[in-house]
């Protein structure tokens, strides 16, 4: 038991619906100990009917709520609520209608349609498509009402609704109010302004706790699965709740965007279509509704990085200054130089005192012999010479030769410049190497100038060397340390587009792969609406592919699969999308292609697909394919409505027997007598 002092804050959670999978994170949360070793002992409320989970918790009879895009209405309404972590980036909700007597949104004018109060969304949904006249139903909730023609109409979600609907075998379709541009957050953890103000540290806790919670369910959703029906409601099948994660995955998104993460932008622009919509005034501000978290857990890789270029960053700052204070100091030399040269040219002793105590190598050159006539005691330290010995060799002797062939064309051109009558080539900065008398090399930032005579003509040189090999050691280390970062960086953006490559491709054919084919069909859609022209959708399926696992192994039909795709890959244009749907089922998405021409295309390769022969063992194994064809416009208007057309158009060819081409074709009216 916990002592007092240590007793866990009990909080209240309230849930917008019932237990299932879309509150998976909070029961990984309290399985996990994540919210116990955060100090809290949490209950989650399910949503009783008639309630508004935002007023619940508005009213303080819960801590914290979930709910979704309708807290920016009560945000621009003046209400205290703060959205704390938008847990599904793109909203489940949707509306469904039996296809069969709902064509499309427009045809729900003056119809009978279950929607929630609080389900705002799809209320500007159908203000945008220009529904304004429906009778509202009360919500059962239950899509029997639907299945039953009670209602043309209900609000569901994706993640659940669809899945009680195709056991039915019930002829749906799914109005989603993203196809107008109305993509908003589905559900959202929030909590009130009171609450973060009396205790900043438990909200930040407690939101920290349900991230690593939905971290782990999403990387772990069968054992969740398991857990939900075990301890919190039997009311749908594993395999329903399977469904429900998997749906989810798709609009969470989690491999491509942090659980959790909101934009203001997107809040801004969910205000806004409120506002074109007249569900919101003009003057609504958004202001305290984004709640500002600490920054999230970065991923591994990136302190080591942050280390390694914060060292750079130092190791840089130190250098420049050390560069700053090298040049501060060669500039108050340089002019005690120029202030002392006269002086100097008088005073050979006051001259030599002052060289002979510079940590600097100091010394004079004589133009006409190029041999030094003065070099400072300094050089024994820097080079390992006594200043006798090198004021007894040449100047080449002072340098390595690459250096000696630099200094003389520098040499040379300044004095061309001198005789032209150009002051700035009175002097110089230049690096050198040097030897040293151990048989290494050192190097030196050598700064002269040029001593002229009574008739001003340059008859010696005046010069400071300063040993700088720490610094090119330093700087040679900083170069191999942007080499390696460098190279670390374009390994990483390698990963990142393989990785984002991975995340549209399918592993086994090389296809694009379904969430792929749902963000192009929508794009291609708006594309081919906007300049007019058609597009064709095609599904193909292998005939009895289960038989070719089941009598030749798993092995045999993965290859099946990439025979298949490598022939459709190898006929289909530049501007075509083939995409594996799932199992044996490949999608052909065929932009500004007519129906005709896309039948035709269709019959060809289930010819091809006929011929194909894959040898195993001793035997050469071939199979069929069955089609179905639907087109925009002539069969439908939406991504949905499309792959649903083609769909059914498929389940007809197999139905008829199989490999064959079948086009959707709407049914007959009924003949009034």
């Amino acid at each position: 038991m916990l002592s007092p002092a240590y007793a866990l804050e009990k909080v209240v959670l309230q849930l917008n619906w019932k237990h299932q999978f879309q509150f998976a994170g909070y029961y990984a949360a309290i399985e996990k100990g994540y919210f116990r070793e955060a100090g809290f002992d949490v209950s989650l409320r399910e949503l009783a009917e008639g309630i508004d989970p935002v007023d619940m918790v508005l009213k303080g009879e819960a801590d914290y709520g979930i709910a979704a895009s309708e807290l920016a209405l009560r945000r621009g309404r003046g209400q205290p609520v703060v959205a704390l972590a938008a847990i599904i980036q793109h909203s489940p909700l949707v509306l469904l209608v039996n296809r069969r007597h709902v064509p499309n949104v427009d045809a729900l004018n003056d119809k009978r349609i279950m929607l929630a109060p609080h389900e705002s969304e799809l209320y500007a949904y159908l203000k945008r498509e220009g529904v304004e006249k429906f009778e509202a139903q009360p919500h059962s909730f239950d899509p029997a009402d639907l299945i039953a023609g009670k209602v043309d109409a209900i609000s569901g979600y994706s993640t659940d609704e669809p899945f009680l609907l195709r056991e039915a075998h019930f002829p749906y379709r799914q109005f989603s109010p993203d196809s107008v541009g109305i993509d908003f957050y589905g559900d959202v953890l929030f909590t009130t302004e009171k609450k973060i103000k009396q205790s900043p540290a438990a909200v930040r806790a407690f939101r920290a706790a349900v991230l690593r919670g939905w971290r782990y369910a999403m990387a772990n959703p069968e054992e969740i699965v398991d857990l939900i029906g075990e301890r919190y409601s039997p009311r749908h099948s594993r395999a329903h709740l399977l469904f429900e994660a998997s749906e989810m995955t798709r609009l969470m998104q989690p491999e491509l965007v942090e659980i959790g993460h909101m934009s203001a932008t997107r809040w801004q622009h969910i205000a806004q279509t409120y506002t074109e919509l007249g569900m919101l005034p003009v003057n609504a501000s958004l202001n305290g509704l984004l709640y500002h978290a600490e920054p999230d857990v970065l991923p591994p890789w990136v302190w080591p990085a942050f280390l390694a270029g914060a060292s750079i960053i130092l190791l840089a700052a130190l250098m420049a200054a050390y560069f700053a204070r090298l040049n501060q100091r060669l500039r108050r030399e340089i002019a005690t130089r120029l202030s002392t040269e006269a002086a100097l040219r008088n005073s050979e002793e006051r001259y030599r005192t002052l060289a002979e105590h510079s940590k600097d190598v100091i010394w004079t050159l004589d133009l006409a012999s190029l041999r030094f006539t003065y070099v400072s005691p300094a050089i024994q330290r820097v080079r390992g010479f006594t200043a006798e010995e090198v004021m007894a060799e040449p100047l080449a002797e002072a340098m390595t030769p690459d250096s000696y062939a630099h200094v003389s064309q520098l040499l040379q051109e300044h004095l061309a410049r001198l005789a032209r009558g150009d002051r700035s080539a009175l002097s110089a900065t230049v690096e050198i190497d040097q030897p040293h008398k151990n048989g290494g090399t050192i190097s030196s930032e050598v700064v002269a100038s040029f001593l002229l005579d009574e008739a001003g003509q340059p008859v010696s040189i005046l010069g400071i060397a300063r040993d700088i090999s720490e610094r090119r050691t330093a700087e040679q280390q900083l170069r191999l340390v942007n080499d390696t970062l460098r190279q670390q960086l374009d390994e990483i953006q390698r990963l990142q587009a393989a990785l984002q490559e991975q995340a549209i491709r399918d592993s086994l054919t090389g296809c694009f792969n379904r969430r792929y084919l749902d963000e192009t069909l929508e794009r291609e859609l708006s594309r081919a609406q906007r300049e007019g022209y058609p597009l064709s959708l095609l599904i193909l399926d292998l005939d009895h592919f289960k038989q070719i696992n089941d009598s030749y192994g798993h092995q045999a039909g993965d290859q099946a699969l990439k025979e298949l795709a490598s022939m459709l890959t190898a006929d289909i244009r530049h501007e075509d999308v083939l995409c594996r749907y799932g199992g044996e089922e490949f999608v052909i998405l065929l932009p500004r292609m007519p129906l005709k021409v896309a039948e035709k295309r269709a019959e060809r390769w289930r010819l091809m697909i006929s011929q194909l022969r894959l040898p195993i063992g001793d035997i050469e194994l071939g199979f069929t394919a069955s089609v179905g064809l639907a087109c925009y416009p002539d069969h439908g208007k939406t991504a949905d409505e499309l792959t649903q057309l083609a769909d059914l158009a498929l389940y007809i060819a197999k139905h008829e027997g199989r490999n064959r081409v079948v086009v959707y074709s709407p049914p007959e009216p009924p003949v009034r007598s």
